[in-house]
């Protein structure tokens, strides 16, 4: 029986060698390597039959262990311990959450004329209810995103979903207008964390050639929430009452809030590593750490201490950060006003069907249908697009940058540090992480646009239903790529801060769909729904240029970031090396 001694080590290899593993070691399942340098994008890595993610590191952080012949044997440390089975387990969680974030919105929809005449109210009193909701999901995660970053994010999922359990038991008892607007912002405030905390969760365990897809994957199971809650709604309050909904979301919530509870494990980096460090509190422990194959699987027994990220300190404004850069607010509003226009057309079909049609509330359900199957479809397959316009891009931009660094070595006497300092700091030799992954965003932008201008004057002229629904699934189709687009931009952008970057994006979102609904009967009123939906449309359209400017400009944005979070996670020696002993004593 061989000891194992380990020690961290920092080899050179180049970059078309590999390091491979003793055949004889237990290495994990993981298979993504990450690549490690000061030079380079920190926390960024790649998986060994893809290409880097750090743009062409030359330093891999390995591991040295000693066998009895005291022959050091070396083998990469996994960016993350968790393998694709546990990733998946990982996207079913965030998915189940998520979707009771997103259903909450949706099944409310149908009802909207009922709780009109249940509490004697006019259109623009009950559009207040759907508002509210709105604003408060947009200001939650920018809080809570923080403490998810900084605190770890299996204790504050589990906090919103207790919120949301609590407040559904409000709404579902509850016996006036006011009691309904106040609870309508604590089911918020309580579950619209969770859609910003999946996307860090993602992005502490995958690599960027991959993270398109299990984004992709999150949020298509969480639209379903957007895409059948209407029906769903639609068919319990057919069925019972409106209180039903409520009641709904309470047994679902707690139902996921029990799987919660013994499954979802803490990811966050600064605590957990790659996964194979044991959380010191509590509150970051999950009952299924404790199941032998978990244990086995995460190599909890053998940590990879080096991965442990520096600690964050708790910064309630660090969202400001991130909405003051202008180019990265650019992206937050065209996102934000794409997902606008979306959610102004749901709250105006509900009333259009009613008003105009005189449908009942089931059939308004069924209506939902086709918006809710193409906007899955979008979000879904626009995942799968992303991890193959990276991969594609990246490959034929690491043959350029081979080439020129070549030429550059053959310019400036094979002096290595020149050429590398050279490299790091001039934007021509970044790669455009932008046009990687929004190069689509123009043409899905536009083409929703279009989608819903001609939904707005099919509902304005009365047309057959057939002719609105079309339209509205056709707009739908394309509407939400740019969300997965831009959240994969994000995470990728800020690796560190995933979850409080991703609360930017939904404080847009969600603000300008509280403004453009707060102010959709005023608007119909004085513009007709063909006005209204030109009106939003053209703005749209005309903000999807802004793209292209984003584009243009994305390898200075690139460069920056990377500097910026090459900055953040350089902890002083001394603090990094008390951190390990710490860990050490607790292992021990």
């Amino acid at each position: 029986m061989s000891t194992l001694n380990q020690d961290i080590r920092i080899t050179t290899v180049k970059s078309n060698e590999k390091v491979e593993p003793s055949s004889s070691m237990d290495l994990g399942s993981g298979s993504d390597i990450e690549l490690y340098d000061p030079n380079c994008y920190s926390g960024e890595n790649s998986s060994i039959d893809q290409p880097s993610d750090s743009e062409f590191c030359e330093i891999v952080r390995t591991k040295s262990v000693h066998d009895d012949s005291k022959t050091p044997i070396e083998y990469e440390v996994p960016r993350s311990r968790f393998d694709r089975r546990a990733k998946m387990i990982l996207v079913i969680q965030c998915a189940f959450t998520g979707f009771f974030s997103s259903i909450a919105g949706a099944i409310y929809y149908p009802v909207l004329n009922v709780i009109e005449g249940e509490f004697h109210i006019n259109e623009e009193q009950v559009n207040i209810t759907v508002v509210v909701y709105f604003l408060f999901q947009g200001v939650a995660p920018s809080i809570m995103g923080g403490l998810a970053d900084s605190l770890g994010r299996r204790p504050v999922v589990l906090t919103s979903i207790i919120l949301y359990f609590c407040a559904c038991i409000g709404l579902a008892r509850s016996q006036n207008y006011g009691q309904i607007v106040g609870l309508r912002c604590l089911q918020a405030a309580g579950i619209s964390p969770v859609i910003a905390i999946n996307s860090g969760i993602m992005g502490d365990v995958t690599t960027k050639p991959e993270r398109g897809g299990y984004v992709g994957y999150v949020s298509g199971f969480q639209v379903i929430g957007s895409a059948f809650g209407a029906l769903i709604g639609a068919a319990l309050a057919n069925r019972w009452s409106w209180r039903s909904i409520f009641w709904f979301l309470v047994i679902g919530s707690g139902v996921c809030l029990l799987f919660s509870i013994i499954i979802l494990a803490e990811t966050k980096r600064t605590i957990v590593g790659n996964g194979s460090i044991k959380p010191k509190s509590i509150f970051n422990k999950a009952p299924i750490l404790m199941v032998p194959y978990v244990k086995k699987v995460l190599h909890l027994n053998n940590p990879d201490i080096e991965t442990l990220e520096p600690p964050m300190k708790l910064d309630l404004l660090a969202p400001l950060d991130i909405i003051k850069n202008l180019k990265m607010s650019i992206l937050l509003y065209v996102a934000g006003m794409q997902f606008a226009m979306w959610s102004t057309h749901q709250t105006a079909l509900s009333t259009a069907l009613s008003s105009k049609y005189s449908m009942s509330v089931i059939d308004i359900g069924l209506c939902y249908l086709p918006t809710g199957l193409c906007t899955m479809a979008s979000v879904v397959t626009s995942g799968r697009w992303l991890n193959w316009a990276y991969t594609k891009k990246f490959n034929k931009y690491k043959l350029w940058r081979d080439s020129e660094r070549a030429r550059l070595l053959e310019e400036n006497n094979h002096n290595e540090s020149k050429v590398d300092f050279i490299m790091d700091n001039d934007p021509n030799y970044t790669f455009n992480l932008f046009r990687a992954r929004l190069g689509m965003a123009f043409i899905t932008l536009v083409l929703s646009s279009g989608g819903f201008i001609a939904f707005g004057w099919c509902l304005e002229v009365k047309a057959p239903l057939a002719a609105v629904l079309v339209c509205s699934g056709f707009a739908s189709l394309f509407s939400n790529c740019i969300l997965t687009m831009s959240t994969t931009v994000i995470v990728d952008l800020y690796p560190s801060k995933t979850s409080t970057a991703t609360g930017c994006l939904n404080l847009y979102r969600c603000l300008l769909s509280a403004l453009f609904i707060g102010c959709l009967s005023r608007m119909i009123t004085a513009m007709g729904y063909g006005g209204v939906f030109t009106l939003i449309g053209s703005v749209n359209a005309a903000s999807s240029f802004l793209i292209l400017w984003l584009v243009k400009h994305g390898k200075e944005i690139a460069m920056n970031r990377r500097h910026e979070e090459d900055a953040l996670k350089k902890p002083l020696i001394n603090d990094e090396e008390k951190q390990m002993d710490e860990l050490d004593d607790d292992l021990s």
